[in-house]
């Protein structure tokens, strides 16, 4: 038997709405609007269908792929206790990717990205351990996008303790969106080791500060894991609002080689209570000086706002892939040598079949318990990497922040609605 598909989602309090759950079209309700539709009113819950335009976007065709994560270290500096790449080795050898490489993959990108603008990332382990490949990449990449008349953007992910005046000069004038893994004060020190005897919170920080300073045309964004020892949110998103980051965000950890520090069923409560605590503070915050810090709720709201109705969690074999250190293609970074995400090569090509067959086994409608759920088309699933390894843990903790973010988003239309345009700082 079929279990039934909720397509709508009530919200009590303040500003009554409702959620139609396909289109993501959300409602606000007069209290006898409300009433009717809490009490499974006939009439009501058929005026509420009639504003269903269409279904979500189901797998039709492959979409072109317009951004290729380059893990150009699978190798890093650091020995972090969570790290579910193992230290960017992924189970593997360490490794540096090779300018060949490298090179064929920009190629392969802009080659096939239809004319739109592709976006090249680099990724580890700790990209700025193959420094000047990072470099050469950047400078091959405008010259190859520039010939074929596409726009070409940077990406970054790192934990900036390797940061030279260079460096920071590249990012700088490529406009890069940097992404710095760094856990804040205490937390960071805890979790995050150097290899080296130095304390790694304060590298990190001495490696940023220039470009926290003096971004240029750089977009830096910290990015926080949360272990289950440690869940204080509030605490983590002060330290790095204090040194200068201009956004922040956490995430839970989901999967990890060290079981004990591995979110458990019991902890998503707590964890829960706390985001909310701290998207309250962030609000009140708003409210004094207009700037959003907390990314998990600004990119919550802003996607509400466009009405995001996704069947999928991101762009992992559909829009975007990753190419490991030796020319091979997975459906995402953190899926590099895991059996079943591979996507082909450069010398063989992608597979096409492999890509259509990930995405419509992982499409929300065609798996359980996604199809049940009335978050489905705002969540999209849930990391694939992550729920592979996990499964569904943490569902009830997706529902909890999704409703809080409705919730959230008619107070923030009503009081501050230029904050909810994408990219608006």
């Amino acid at each position: 038997m079929t279990t039934a598909q909720p397509w709508y989602h009530l919200l009590a309090g303040p500003q009554p709405a409702v959620l139609v759950v396909p289109g993501s079209m959300l409602f606000a309700l007069d209290g006898d609007a409300f009433a009717a539709l809490d009490r499974g009113d006939l009439g009501a819950l058929s005026e509420l269908r009639s504003y269903i335009l269409a279904a979500p976007v189901g797998p039709g065709e492959l979409p072109p792929v317009t951004a290729l994560s380059l893990n150009v270290a699978q190798a890093c500096n650091m020995s972090c206790s969570y790290c579910y790449a193992d230290e960017g080795r992924f189970r593997g050898t360490a490794r540096l990717m090779e300018r060949d490489v490298a090179f064929r993959g920009i190629d392969w990108l802009t080659a096939n990205a239809a004319g739109q603008a592709v976006t090249v990332g680099f990724i580890g382990g700790e990209p700025f351990l193959n420094r000047a490949l990072v470099h050469e990449c950047v400078e091959y990449a405008r010259t190859v996008a520039d010939r074929a008349g596409v726009v070409v953007r940077f990406s970054i992910t790192t934990n900036a303790t390797l940061l030279r005046e260079d460096d920071i000069r590249l990012l700088r004038e490529n406009r890069f969106a940097v992404t710095v893994s760094i856990d804040g004060g205490p937390f960071h020190n805890r979790h995050r080791r150097l290899r080296s005897s130095k304390e790694s919170a304060a590298a990190a920080v001495s490696g940023i500060a220039p470009l926290l300073t003096d971004p240029g045309g750089a977009r830096v964004a910290a990015r926080a894991t949360v272990t289950r020892n440690d869940l204080d949110v509030i605490a983590r998103l002060a330290w790095l609002r204090e040194i200068g980051f201009p956004e922040a965000g956490v995430a839970p950890v989901r999967t990890s080689p060290r079981p004990d520090l591995i979110f458990r069923e019991e902890d998503w409560p707590t964890f829960l209570e706390n985001m909310i605590a701290a998207a309250d503070i962030e609000l009140d915050r708003v409210e004094a000086d207009g700037q959003p810090f907390f990314s998990n709720l600004w990119v919550g709201l802003r996607e509400i706002h466009r009405g995001a109705a996704r069947a999928l969690p991101c762009g992992s074999a559909a829009s975007y892939l990753s190419l490991d250190a030796i020319g091979n293609f997975y459906s995402c970074h953190r899926t590099i040598a895991a059996p079943g995400f591979d996507m082909g090569s450069l010398d063989y090509g992608i597979d096409a079949a492999a890509r259509r067959a990930f995405l419509e086994s992982r499409h929300v409608d065609s798996q359980e318990p996604c199809a049940s759920c009335w978050a489905r088309y705002l969540c999209g699933g849930g990391c694939h990497a992550e729920v592979a390894a996990a499964g569904c843990a943490g569902c009830d903790y997706i529902r909890g922040w999704l409703d809080h973010c409705l919730r959230t988003y008619l107070y923030v239309l009503d009081r501050h609605p230029r904050l909810l345009a994408n990219g608006d700082r």
